[in-house]
């Protein structure tokens, strides 16, 4: 994924001037930045919910400029949600199986589940538990677990820890640790600056809707700035 001179607004009113980043495969890579700084609306500008001023976003080799959020999806490019949009009232078995409805190949969506299990013994334990009954960080994987289950190329994940108990914190950053792990390419927009940085294998900062500094998550936590704004480290 590779975003060049990329420029956002909503209306008259420009929220992102001129970014440009580049997440390879098999990367964790992080958004930093508080709240208000653009990092939530780049994620929904390359997943085609908002439209760029100008600019160019390339995925796989492939321009997807203004292409629709559907088509993405079918591209292998997932985007979860602040806000997760689980079904509630359905167990956890139908929620994932509502992330594969792209998929046609029944054995394919089997072995996929099976992974998912492997992946997140907890979600197999739970597998007949309804979505709503379960804890936020139990959610969360799940929203993630779903997100995986279309076979995805690349994985979008918007403040996955907004909202969350510190256990639950934990929780979700054991999951992106796991993706981690199993080379799954990630793009975390994240305000929790220091547990992002253990689990990302680079990041970007952005203040006011600009890219302000980036490096690897071992240059960004000994950066003075970072520490200073973001650590709360004099």
């Amino acid at each position: 994924m590779e975003l060049k001179n990329v420029n956002v607004g909503y209306g008259y009113l420009q929220v992102i001037w001129d970014i440009s980043f580049r997440i390879n495969e098999g990367e964790v890579v992080a958004i930093l930045g508080p709240n208000g700084a653009g990092k939530t609306t780049t994620l929904k500008t390359v997943m085609g919910i908002l439209k760029p001023k100008s600019g160019k976003i390339h995925f796989n080799g492939k321009d997807i400029t203004g292409t629709t959020t559907n088509e993405l999806v079918k591209l292998g490019l997932v985007f979860v949600p602040e806000e997760r949009n689980l079904f509630p009232a359905m167990t956890v078995l139908e929620n994932l199986l509502m992330g594969a409805y792209t998929v046609k190949d029944k054995n394919k969506i089997t072995q996929t589940l099976d992974y998912i299990y492997t992946l997140f013994p907890r979600l197999a334990e739970r597998k007949k538990q309804l979505a709503g009954t379960m804890s936020g960080g139990e959610r969360q994987m799940l929203a993630i677990a779903r997100g995986l289950m279309s076979g995805p190329k690349m994985i979008m994940l918007d403040e996955p820890s907004m909202g969350l108990s510190p256990q639950n914190v934990l929780l979700v950053f054991e999951t992106i640790a796991k993706l981690r792990k199993e080379k799954v390419t990630t793009l975390i927009v994240e305000q929790n600056v220091n547990t992002t940085l253990k689990v990302a294998d680079r990041a970007y900062v952005m203040e006011q809707g600009r890219i302000a500094m980036a490096g690897s998550s071992a240059e960004l936590s000994s950066n003075d700035h970072v520490r200073k704004m973001y650590l709360g480290i004099a």
